[in-house]
């Protein structure tokens, strides 16, 4: 069985979805940080926030996955 890399859907099929939500992932990690490091405070608006952000860094690869089965059922 050869392997299959982190940002591919299968062997040399490179998935763009997954590329994106981890550059998104990153992008809010290093946001959070700073906004912690500036001194701001972490309350419940600042952790709803960061809630919503994360569903929306990994909803659409979610989606996708499920529109992938739904479509291999009806065939």
């Amino acid at each position: 069985m050869k392997n299959i890399g982190f940002f591919e859907e299968q062997e040399g099929v490179k998935s763009s979805t997954r590329l994106n939500s981890f550059i998104l992932l990153i992008f809010y990690c290093i946001f959070s940080s700073c906004w912690a490091l500036a001194g701001n405070l972490i309350d419940s608006n600042f952790i709803i926030f960061s809630f919503v952000i994360l569903i929306a860094v990994f909803a659409p690869k979610y989606l996708h996955k499920l529109a992938e089965i739904k479509g291999l059922k009806s065939d």
